[in-house]
């Protein structure tokens, strides 16, 4: 209903959009990137709806299209990010067990084992994170646009997907050294591979997320209430 209730009408510089996209694509199949050639599909798309239903309906429909953006496939790129969250997640969790609760975990760069050496869980690329990060940002966002205006809140729910993914990670991983250490290192492989298991690390991060927009919600009201309550009549 939104977008049928712009005026649409047709748009001649959207035309710029639709060879911005060309040019992505062309440069993408040349450098066989295809990465490149998905953007371009997107902002041809973009464009044609601009040049068919106007500006209006390009403002309203940005966000959708926006979200288009994690479709995209990241391939190498996330590589100086991966790394580093994998250490702080074996840091995490390898200080938990041996500095809180008194277990006897050992950390090796980002791997963790016991201190017999009878198991060990080296945390992949694939698993420090990233995965469970670019879905829970998308959530965020999702969460940050359609729910709140102002714009601080909606950078608070954005940059809280990074510290919700770690946390996220951190329980799946303390999950599967807690099965190893109670039941041996098959139990631990078990938790590992097993997918419902995989679902871990986005339980407490939702969890925590609804918590956070609700507080959010609660403060922009409180602040409402008070401003009507104290201004003169």
């Amino acid at each position: 209903k939104d977008l049928l209730s712009q005026p649409l009408r047709t748009w001649w510089p959207a035309l710029l959009l639709i060879g911005l996209g060309l040019l992505a694509h062309l440069v993408g199949f040349i450098a066989q990137q295809q990465r490149l050639s998905i953007v371009g599909l997107f902002v041809g798309i973009y464009g044609l709806t601009g040049l068919v239903w106007g500006p209006r309906w390009l403002y309203a429909s940005f966000f959708p299209f926006f979200l288009f953006s994690f479709m995209v496939p990241l391939g190498s790129l996330p590589d100086p990010v991966t790394h580093p969250l994998r250490i702080m997640v074996t840091w995490i969790v390898q200080h938990l067990f041996d500095g809180v609760l008194g277990i006897g975990v050992v950390r090796q760069g980002t791997a963790l084992l016991d201190s017999l050496g009878t198991y060990q869980y080296d945390v992949a690329p694939a698993c420090s994170g990233m995965r469970s990060l670019i879905s829970i940002f998308l959530v965020s966002v999702s969460y940050a646009f359609l729910v709140f205006r102002s714009p601080w809140k909606r950078l608070v729910m954005v940059a809280m997907s990074l510290p919700l993914a770690i946390l996220g990670n951190v329980a799946r991983l303390s999950l599967i050294v807690a099965a190893a250490q109670l039941f041996g290192k098959d139990a631990g492989q078990s938790v590992h591979d097993n997918s419902f298991y995989s679902m871990v690390p986005y339980v407490p991060a939702f969890f925590v997320m609804i918590y956070i927009g609700q507080w959010l919600e609660r403060t922009g009201s409180t602040t409402a209430k008070a401003t009507v309550e104290t201004a003169p009549v």
